[in-house]
């Protein structure tokens, strides 16, 4: 069985650093929401960046080693419930949660996927295999124990909060965004040694900047795959106070063509754009950021220093990442459009405040993330 990697597989290498042999690494992921596979992909290539030589792939778990078709069914059952019943996403998430606090159930859980990843891991024989997603590191590491396999293993977690199905007996070293969660892994009895808070793999373009802008522009992001709910509601209220709002609608095209007629009428005061590239130069130019409290969107945010309002945000990480970056004074939030609308139009207008916001982002921000974590996993692997 020979999954094929869920990006464009690993470009010719060059020879290795002299201090490293060529390594095989596989970093196991999901699609689902998206941020996942964007840290993956970002890890991937700053491990080739560091080791040009190594062989590095990234697969999507469900999609290699459960099914096509099962991946689609929980990716839209995730993309449902997220936008239209986040309740149903909360109570999941819960009850995930107590399924790994109780040892038969997770057994159980266990199983997914368990066979074809074990015959892979096998046959593809890796120095070290990253998960960037809890299930595969579940799996893994239900292997380890029992035997099966004995291959290193990593576990980078992608929010600023910890849950039982990202802690397991097997995982030899978790990569974490920010030293509060290294803390309290270790007060969930992972040994320190085995916690580096390297920060969350983000892509490169999100640098601090200077001064935080005082014109007022604000930024709205919808993810890129539109999961954020009331999107065109919001975009109208907060574009209708704005001196500047910049739209970035990722893939809903729908979302895009609706706001449109109204950009034609604000007379430049409001620009949409579908999915871009280079959105670290928006976050760069705003002085406001107002979207989802994603894994990826907030540590962009925080390493550019970028003032946030949250809107939108699913009950479990979301939630834990709005109260992380509210309590650390880089954000507010809003439940309501019509609270996160006011809350942005208080702000605009106070650059003291956004100022002072910046300044508390930038403290939590690691713009490096990408290389440090490669770094981590690279030594991780010389040392294994």
């Amino acid at each position: 069985m020979t999954p094929r990697p869920t990006e464009g597989g690993t470009p010719s290498a060059s020879s290795p650093s002299p201090d490293a042999s060529p390594a095989t690494i596989t970093i196991l992921t999901s699609s689902f929401g998206g941020g996942h596979r964007m840290i993956a992909k970002t890890l991937a290539a700053a491990l080739r960046e560091l080791r040009p030589g190594w062989d590095v792939e990234v697969l999507d778990f469900f999609e290699a080693f459960v099914g096509p078709r099962f991946s689609r069914g929980v990716a839209w059952s995730y993309g449902w419930s997220a936008r239209r019943a986040p309740f149903i996403y909360g109570g999941f998430y819960t009850t995930a949660q107590w399924v790994g606090e109780h040892p038969r159930l997770q057994s159980w859980l266990n199983r997914v996927g368990r066979r074809r990843l074990r015959d892979y891991l096998r046959h593809r024989r890796p120095n070290v295999v990253v998960s960037t997603y809890p299930t595969p590191s579940a799996v893994l590491a239900a292997l380890k124990r029992r035997g099966d396999v004995d291959i290193p293993m990593v576990t980078t977690l992608t929010d600023c909060a910890s849950h039982s199905q990202w802690v397991h007996e097997g995982v030899d070293l978790y990569v974490v965004g920010y030293e509060g969660l290294a803390d309290e892994l270790i007060r969930l009895g992972v040994p320190a040694e085995r916690v580096q808070p390297t920060g969350v793999p983000i892509r490169p373009g999100f640098t601090p900047r200077g001064a935080c802008p005082t014109d007022g522009s604000v930024l709205i992001t919808v993810g890129a795959e539109g999961m954020l709910r009331r999107a065109e509601a919001l975009c109208r209220a907060v574009a209708g106070s704005a001196p500047q709002t910049t739209v970035v609608c990722g893939n809903d095209r729908s979302l895009q063509r609706r706001l449109e007629p109204l950009a034609r009428a604000l007379g430049g005061r409001l620009e949409v754009y579908g999915f871009v590239e280079d959105i670290h130069r928006h976050y760069a130019s705003a002085s406001l950021f107002v979207g989802k409290p994603g894994g990826v969107t907030v540590a962009e945010a925080l390493a550019v220093g970028l003032p946030m309002v949250l809107y939108g945000a699913i009950p479990g990480q979301e939630h834990a990442n709005e109260r992380f970056c509210v309590g650390a004074g880089a954000a507010r939030a809003g439940e309501t459009v019509a609270e996160t609308s006011a809350a942005a139009a208080e702000l605009i207008p106070r650059p003291d405040v956004l100022a002072e916001m910046a300044e508390h982002a930038l403290a939590l921000g690691k713009p490096n993330a990408a290389q440090d974590a490669a770094r981590a996993v690279i030594g991780f692997c010389e040392s294994s």
